[in-house]
């Protein structure tokens, strides 16, 4: 039996069952998937196919990257080095690079970071653990929504703060298991509601995260959790977009944050501060 990715427990209770396969609520609060599918099998699912909708979804997307490299830039501004995490085939690197940031990727598909590479992107395939990256290397990594789809998000998150310098930023995004609002549309248009695992689906989610377990799980790995918020760019076709500005205005008049995406930004500790107390770069 597999143990918590956020507090090591076995104490769970079955939410969904795919034939073999349980999602599960951890007494914790995490929801995940066990058993976990293997490696390849994960690798081999975001393939050519997975990557064809985005090709039609260009325009928008280079939309939700314009966002994105902005929220990184209301932190810390280029000249920086920046490492994104599952970078697929280098649109977020390639916005990033246009900017003035020195880039770098990781990437586990291996059809997704050879078309990074002929792209002329530094990216290396298989999980950031393996890339051998010195500590300390970069100013920024990001991570859009791709700790969902890891089967051991932990240790993702301790490699990323290894590899940051002190006072580095992390900026993530990953599904809200709380998006009340897209359930309840979901369920008034198909009659029931939407399954948290689908293995024949494109998107293969083994985590589920709150607000709360998500920054539970990146304070575990020693960062010191700044914000979690809403993510904007969550959606890249209209009816979800619709609904996911709706929950934003719901965000913005209760604070409750019933969106399809969470955005979490923390950093390493250290760095040093100027006289007004901000932390200089």
């Amino acid at each position: 039996m597999a143990a918590c990715n956020l507090c090591g427990g076995t104490r769970w209770r079955t939410l969904e069952e795919v034939g073999t396969t349980r999602v599960v609520r951890c007494a914790c609060g995490l929801v995940f998937v066990t058993p976990q599918p293997e490696r390849p099998s994960i690798e081999q699912a975001y393939d050519a196919g997975y990557y064809r909708p985005w090709e039609e979804q260009a325009r928008r997307r280079a939309l939700i990257w314009g966002r994105r490299i902005e929220r990184v830039e209301a932190l810390r501004s280029p000249p920086g080095r920046l490492l994104d995490i599952g970078c697929g085939r280098g649109a977020f690197l390639h916005v990033a690079r246009e900017r003035g940031w020195e880039v770098s990727g990781t990437e586990i598909s291996p059809y997704a970071a050879k078309a990074a590479g002929a792209a002329r992107f530094p990216v290396v395939e298989g999980e950031v653990w393996e890339a051998g990256f010195p500590a300390g290397a970069f100013d920024v990594v990001t991570c859009w929504h791709v700790i969902e789809h890891a089967a051991d998000p932990r240790r993702i998150l301790q490699e990323i703060h290894r590899v940051l310098k002190p006072g580095g930023w992390l900026v993530l995004a990953t599904p809200n298991l709380e998006d009340h609002i897209f359930r309840a549309a979901y369920v008034l248009a198909r009659r029931h509601a939407p399954p948290l695992y689908e293995p024949d689906e494109r998107e293969l989610h083994l985590f589920h995260f709150s607000g709360r377990t998500l920054r539970a799980l990146v304070a575990s790995a020693r960062f010191e959790v700044v914000e979690v918020g809403f993510d904007r760019g969550a959606a890249a076709v209209w009816d979800k977009r619709l609904v996911n500005e709706f929950a934003y205005l719901w965000f913005r008049l209760t604070g409750l944050n019933w969106g399809m995406a969470l955005e979490l930004v923390a950093r390493t500790p250290g760095g040093s501060t100027d006289e007004d107390g901000e932390v200089t770069r």
